[in-house]
């Protein structure tokens, strides 16, 4: 069973994944948050008017709006799917760590598909 959180922590996570999510191309960004759960029907492509170039705004509201219709404990699934898809995808580029890096500030690693309390060295605490 994934270990609790509360709803601040939540929140804090997923602010910072959405951080490295900003951090991926357009495209990405909406693959990755669809292999965590979003509904990609509800995320629209983003391609401008020419249809040649993706725009992040609409992609990036569109992920944040869907992530403030959900309860608590839809939230706390996604937040573990969003970390797993993130690391997935930039496992794919070599960079698998940012994650870790990323919400190292928040407290917490991600292991085994679930945050696990960190000191500031990353490091658990005994």
């Amino acid at each position: 069973m994934p270990s609790p959180l509360n709803s601040n922590e939540i929140q804090e996570l997923y602010g910072t994944l959405a951080k490295v999510l900003d951090g991926i191309s357009a495209n990405q960004m909406r693959v990755v948050a669809g292999d965590a759960g979003w509904d990609r029907g509800q995320i629209p492509d983003g391609l401008d008017e020419t249809g040649q170039f993706t725009r992040r705004a609409p992609i990036r509201s569109a992920i944040d709006g869907l992530w403030g219709q959900w309860d608590e404990a839809t939230k706390a699934k996604r937040v573990r799917r969003l970390a797993q898809a993130l690391i997935d995808y930039l496992h794919s580029k070599g960079m698998a760590d940012q994650v870790n890096d990323a919400i190292r500030h928040c407290g917490f690693s991600f292991i085994n598909g679930d945050y696990i309390p960190v000191d500031a060295t990353g490091r658990i605490p005994d």
